[in-house]
């Protein structure tokens, strides 16, 4: 008779805020090396966001699976990502905040680029990376930057980040972490202030709820508010300081409304729970 012995499932290393920030950063450089590669394969791919988000999806795998056999090898890839089903009106709440939060975030936007204008050469970047000129181009480019990338952004920072950080932790530092590690990877001075702001909101979500779904509704509904007139050659008009106070009480009291909701549901708290 054999004295071998089943092989032990392998342990998990807790995930320290440090290690977290390494896997951004990891993402980062392997993202920037699928752009490298694209473009050498096919030259102008630097300019096509359909290229930069689908090299941004392989780097999120590629680390997300890195993460799970090292952090969470016992936990499911539902559990991880915190799929988990929402109150309905938890999620509708979480698209309201984020549609309303796209209009003080553009504002604020329009405010830092006035007192520092980007370059001609960062100007024509941006109209190259997003030009659509057919409407099968704007179908894409809106399924891109409103679904795809969003979904993407969620799963990785609120999924494979979040929820082996939380383990053990109370929830507001790993807001903060959290929203923090995304804003430091979009590297763009000009957004950083409203970007960070916005991630936070959405990332309080995730944490408050137990699930990743009233996230990302929440953050499609803040892309659509930019996307679809980008889409169209246009840019979201400017709004009145009015306009701007009345949208940041919505998303302010739709926030309360989703904490006040999250205390109360059952799935919220079982969910919580599950996060641990």
């Amino acid at each position: 008779m054999s004295d071998s012995q089943p092989p032990e499932s392998q342990e998990a290393r807790p995930l320290s805020f440090l290690a977290a920030a390494g896997w951004t950063i990891l993402v980062g450089i392997l993202y920037q090396l699928a752009v490298l590669v694209s473009d050498a394969a096919r030259p102008g791919a630097v300019t096509d966001v359909v290229t930069h988000t689908a090299c941004e999806a392989l780097a999120y795998s590629i680390v997300f699976f890195a993460i799970l056999r090292v952090h969470e090898p016992d936990s499911s890839i539902r559990q991880v990502l915190a799929l988990r089903a929402p109150s309905v009106l938890a999620a509708v709440l979480a698209i309201v905040a984020g549609v309303a939060l796209a209009i003080p975030s553009d504002f604020v936007e329009k405010a830092i680029s006035a007192r520092s204008p980007p370059s001609q050469k960062e100007i024509d970047f941006v109209e190259r990376l997003y030009a659509a000129p057919t409407t099968g181009k704007k179908a894409l480019l809106i399924a891109t930057l409103v679904m795809i990338a969003p979904i993407a952004d969620e799963l990785f920072f609120r999924g494979a980040i979040f929820t082996p950080l939380k383990r053990g932790r109370r929830l507001e530092p790993i807001v903060m972490a959290v929203a923090a590690y995304e804003t430091i990877a979009n590297l763009n001075p000009r957004t950083m202030l409203p970007f960070f702001v916005t991630v936070l909101v959405f990332t309080w979500i995730r944490g408050t709820t137990g699930s990743i779904i009233p996230s990302i509704l929440g953050r499609i509904g803040y892309y659509a508010m930019g996307t679809l007139p980008l889409a169209m050659g246009k840019l979201l008009p400017k709004a009145s300081n009015g306009i701007v106070a009345g949208s940041l009480g919505i998303a302010v009291l739709s926030l309360l409304a989703i904490a006040a909701l999250s205390r109360r549901d059952p799935r919220a708290l079982d969910a919580r729970l599950e996060d641990g």
